[in-house]
């Protein structure tokens, strides 16, 4: 019997808030761990390291192992799923590939990013599929209750009032968990339950389906049509990245597919399909970040809070270019692909713009915190100058005072005074009511300056 075995590659982005990120970013951490990562759990990741540098950094955190029967037992329960044209539903649960169903969190040491990847693979008998991909004859209301958002309701919750599978929750309470663990360990960073989080309609889905007997489109385009129907937002066209007798290549919004007849192809796609989700939700993170740095200086821009936001900002500018680097790396790596794939599906996206607008914004945002440094430390300085001016001609008072004060104690008839001084003030007597107030003289005239640099420096 013809079967094809089909795999759903679940990447969720895990949410840390944003004073979490901060503080992460503050800390000095060492990069060789990470740099010494070589295998993981996935396949396809493995296979696609063997070649090249780009993802070895990415750290496997170890997980509880949570049993497959959880999802067994999910599916059959699952009620969403529509029945075929002779009122029958599909046992997911029959087909399931137990034995390649992975599931596995990754730290990326250089962005400081957690994702937790779902790998759920099954083997479907052809001619029993075929029946249970149409949705028209069924019911056109039915919402998101097909083939592809059934499989996706299993690990992401669309919404607040949806119910996550029991196999997916256990799972994501682990990750929570290990994370606080691994941020604590790594970062020295306590953390609490609202700072991680799991957020709703974050998981996006790519079917891989492998027929190695390619015989005709019929199938082909029933899986594509029904990926347009499970689309929240329909656009009024789509993207056929590629398309030959071998290899069909569809992207959308939350769901794409590709479909092919040579095995390996699975290893040679999955990563592309990680990357262009990588890539989104971390822009998209940066974007969030920033935007935030950016009210909270529009409310508090004092020096102490400019010193603090700066050094982050020039950390995140250096995660950006980093981002850069590690995109176009990953492009040099997919080699003609990026040609014949990638470069239509980050164009549909918008990924190019996306990084070049993040770049352009962050340097900007940079001038502009540097030009207000330079402007709050000017005023500082100011400040300074003043408190010193005042402490320097209180000194001086000082001293006066002192030589005043001594003159006073002296007697009169031992001053030896020289005749040039008692002929301009006449007696001596008045040489010394001089100098007894001299010094609230001189402390009138500076006391007038002081008034006038004061008033010329708030004009």
């Amino acid at each position: 019997m013809n079967n094809l075995n089909i795999s759903f590659l679940c990447v969720q982005p895990i949410h840390i808030d944003n004073e979490l990120y901060m503080k992460m970013l503050k800390k000095n951490i060492s990069y060789n761990q990470g740099l010494n990562i070589s295998t993981h759990n996935s396949n396809w990741l493995n296979n696609f390291n063997q070649f090249n540098d780009v993802y070895k950094i990415l750290e496997e955190v170890k997980l509880n192992e949570i049993t497959i029967d959880y999802l067994k037992r999910d599916l059959n329960e699952e009620k969403n799923f529509p029945k075929n044209n002779e009122g029958l539903t599909l046992p997911l649960s029959s087909y399931l590939d137990i034995e390649n169903t992975t599931y596995t969190l990754y730290f990326d040491i250089r962005f400081l990013y957690f994702v937790l990847v779902y790998d759920i693979h099954f083997n479907f008998p052809k001619d029993i599929l075929n029946s249970f991909l149409d949705y028209n004859p069924i019911d056109d209301n039915l919402e998101n209750k097909d083939f592809y958002n059934t499989i996706r309701n299993l690990v992401t919750k669309e919404n607040n009032e949806s119910i996550l599978s029991s196999w997916s929750r256990y799972i994501q309470n682990d990750v929570l968990n290990k994370i606080k663990e691994h941020i604590n360990t790594k970062f020295n960073i306590k953390t609490n339950n609202n700072e991680l989080e799991i957020q709703n309609n974050t998981c996006n889905i790519s079917c891989f389906i492998y027929d190695k007997n390619f015989e005709s489109n019929e199938l082909v385009n029933k899986f594509v049509e029904l990926n347009v129907y499970a689309e929240r937002v329909t656009k009024p066209y789509e993207v056929n990245s590629f398309n030959n007798d071998k290899i069909f290549y569809s992207f959308h919004g939350r769901f794409h597919t590709i479909y092919f007849t040579n095995e390996q192809d699975k290893f040679r796609f999955q990563p592309l399909q990680f990357h262009i989700q990588y890539m989104w939700f971390l822009l998209k993170k940066y974007n969030k970040l920033m935007n935030e740095i950016n009210l909270d200086l529009m409310q508090e821009d004092s020096l102490k809070s400019l010193r603090v936001y700066s050094k982050i900002i020039h950390r995140v500018i250096n995660k950006i270019e980093l981002l850069s680097l590690h995109d176009n790396n990953f492009k040099y790596a997919i080699e003609i692909d990026y040609k014949l794939i990638y470069s239509k599906n980050e164009s549909y996206w918008s990924l190019p713009e996306l990084l070049s607008a993040s770049k352009q914004y962050i340097n900007f945002f940079k001038d502009h915190l540097d030009r207000l440094f330079l402007q709050k430390n000017d005023l500082f300085q100011k400040k300074q100058n003043y408190i010193l001016l005042v402490i320097s001609i209180l000194q001086l008072i000082a001293l006066i005072s002192v030589w005043t004060d001594y003159l006073s104690l002296l007697n009169i008839n031992n001053l030896n005074i020289d005749s040039r001084l008692l002929d301009f003030f006449d007696t001596s007597k008045n040489l010394l009511s001089f100098n007894l107030y001299l010094p609230e003289y001189i402390f009138g005239i500076i006391s007038l300056i002081l008034i006038y640099l004061f008033i010329k420096n708030n004009d």
